[in-house]
């Protein structure tokens, strides 16, 4: 080994794995907007839902009228769900699917629940557990940029089910405006994080730096000296090229006949 020779090996950096991870989060950005356009269309109709003070029937609103509401959001939800978990990593698709399935036991409650006290019951169960998945993909997700939206949204389910578990006395209009405000947080988290997605993916399209350009084997092997190779044989240094072709005259295994001078 030659003094000149580095004695450490050279390790990827940082910014040379960002374009996998960037590309492995644009897949969820896709499902993250049409997830947040939903949770918005839901807290835009239930919060500012009207409300007439002259009028004391504006003031409150049955629970079936607002089982219905829930139930139907719920389903879409849930489906909306499922789209993203075929888009998701595998190590994150079982958390993915726990929150789609966790909404079928909450619809079956909400069509039972005739009493508020059954409504919001129904609502905090539901949200908690949403809250906890939610924070078990965080867990799977944190390697990759903007993760913090999955964070964001955990906490924003698991406050509401808090102030449901101690909303006594809440009525079924109050129920509603609470979890219209927390889809509608997530939601607003979610459409701004899953544009970005987009964006940086379409950045990465434009720069011709994919996945499968990235990945080759050199790359793998030893990044730096694939980039090396990569500038020299580009600039078309001179001896770039002869020097891969070039052969030792002392392998025994070069049959090149070597020119002798007199």
């Amino acid at each position: 080994m030659s003094t000149e020779d580095p004695r450490t090996e050279s390790t990827p950096s940082r910014n040379e794995t960002a374009p996998q991870a960037i590309a492995a989060a644009s897949r969820l950005g896709r499902p993250m907007v049409v997830r947040g356009i939903l949770g918005v269309a839901f807290g835009i109709v239930t919060v500012f839902w009207p409300r007439d003070a002259i009028n004391p029937a504006q003031l409150s609103l049955p629970t079936e009228v607002v089982d219905h509401l829930a139930i139907g959001y719920l389903i879409l939800f849930a489906l909306v769900l499922v789209f993203q978990a075929v888009r998701s990593p595998l190590n994150v698709r079982t958390a993915i699917y726990g929150q789609a399935v966790i909404a079928i036991p909450a619809i079956v409650f909400l069509f039972l629940a005739d009493h508020p006290a059954e409504l919001r019951a129904a609502l905090s169960i539901w949200a908690l557990l949403h809250g906890a998945l939610e924070f078990w993909a965080y867990r799977q997700l944190r390697s990759q940029p903007m993760a913090s939206d999955f964070l964001i949204a955990s906490g924003v389910h698991v406050l509401l089910g808090i102030i449901l578990v101690f909303g006594d006395g809440m009525e079924a209009l109050s129920i509603l405006g609470f979890t219209g405000a927390a889809t509608l947080i997530a939601g607003v988290i979610f459409i701004i994080g899953g544009y970005s997605r987009l964006s940086k993916g379409r950045q990465l399209a434009k720069l011709g730096a994919l996945p499968e350009q990235i990945d080759t084997p050199a790359e793998a092997a030893d990044p730096a000296d694939a980039t090396d190779r990569s500038d020299a044989a580009a600039s078309g240094a001179p001896g770039a090229a002869d020097a891969d072709d070039s052969e030792d005259p002392d392998d025994p295994d070069n049959d090149t006949p070597v020119k002798k001078e007199p």
